[in-house]
């Protein structure tokens, strides 16, 4: 990403979110990306606000009075340390932690915030043919993903896992906002839409504020409204999964999100075999096929699922996710090329 102007004000706003540091999270809030009417003109240089999130720094970047920047700052900060307190993973107190620990015993009662998560990665399961799907845990476990491991699983451990992994499995009562586990070891992980879910709530915000033009990063997953100052667009860095130092290319960005799958983020090496950090929930096998996927959507939730999604099924998916919607763009880098090739579907144009 470029650098704006330098900062009005750069706030740090610890308070106790820390313990956001390596959390799984999820938000609810699902508009999409539109432009927000400002009422006062537009200061040349943003206000910076940075705090703690997923074992980073998230960044909010907004040209406006420093008031109504405050305000919207503080109300970002309550809910997601909120959030978080009800669906990180790593802690059994949580209300994830307790649908895991329970399910499969008995029908587990969600709260209305938990429950419009849950409604986002349904749609998402259904929307990408099963590729997203946030029943995969167990597999990302076997795989030494969740927890370490010193050999490969057999072809029979991937098998008898997968028993275990499948939304269409998971019994979901509309009526009463129930979930339940036909089977015990099934549990949910929402690593693939958390950061993308909470970027959705934080623009959503942000609209209800009339904070715009702003900018937001909630560790890599990223958001522009509006226009800023002296400039047509945000412009967003395309990141090079064979050289992270170094650019792809750029894209321009207004009212719209981008998220990156990269086969930089999380590899494991098991037996001198590299493992991806994602694994396709039908096959059980972890995916090699590309070096890195961009998504470029108005819906900031959309940005994470499908990046993930199309990791995992790559062109078919991008062409379908792209017809469907056409204010979507996907840039593809496969893996095992000698130099990085991108390949783009729907409204994107990568500047070289």
């Amino acid at each position: 990403m470029t650098n704006p102007p330098p900062s009005r004000s750069r706030v740090l706003i610890p308070l106790a979110l820390v313990a956001l540091a390596a959390c799984a999270m999820g938000l609810r809030g699902c508009g999409s990306l539109s432009p927000s009417a400002a009422v006062h003109p537009v200061p040349q240089e943003p206000l910076v606000y940075e705090f703690p999130v997923f074992n980073t720094f998230a960044v909010l970047k907004a040209w406006v009075p420093q008031e109504r920047g405050d305000v919207a700052a503080r109300e970002v900060l309550e809910v997601l340390r909120d959030l978080h307190n009800r669906i990180n993973i790593f802690d059994p107190e949580s209300e994830l932690s307790k649908l895991n620990s329970t399910a499969a015993t008995a029908p587990f009662p969600c709260s209305d915030e938990l429950w419009a998560l849950l409604t986002e990665c349904r749609r998402a399961w259904r929307e990408t043919d099963g590729a997203f799907d946030v029943s995969v845990g167990p597999l990302m476990r076997l795989w030494g993903l969740h927890r370490k491991r010193e050999t490969l699983p057999t072809d029979a451990e991937v098998a008898e896992t997968l028993q275990l992994v499948g939304l269409d499995k998971v019994v979901f009562d509309d009526a009463k906002h129930t979930v339940g586990f036909p089977k015990e070891g099934m549990y949910l992980d929402f690593g693939g839409i958390a950061k993308g879910y909470a970027l959705q709530l934080v623009v959503d915000l942000l609209r209800q504020h009339r904070i715009s033009p702003a900018l937001v990063d909630l560790g890599g997953n990223i958001a522009g409204l509006g226009t800023p100052p002296g400039r047509d667009a945000f412009t967003i860095g395309v990141r090079n999964p064979f050289d992270t130092d170094d650019l792809l290319g750029t894209i321009k960005v207004t009212d719209r999100a981008v998220a990156t799958s990269g086969n930089y983020e999380r590899q494991i090496v098991i037996q001198g075999r590299t493992i991806q950090h994602i694994v396709d929930p039908r096959t059980g096998q972890p995916v090699a096929t590309f070096a890195g996927v961009t998504i470029i959507t108005p819906r900031p939730v959309n940005s994470d699922i499908y990046s993930t999604a199309v990791f995992v099924a790559g062109e078919s998916l991008a062409r379908k996710l792209t017809t469907q919607d056409p204010e979507t763009g996907v840039v593809l880098v496969r893996a095992g090329a000698k130099a990085p090739a991108l390949q783009t579907f729907g409204r994107v144009t990568v500047e070289q």
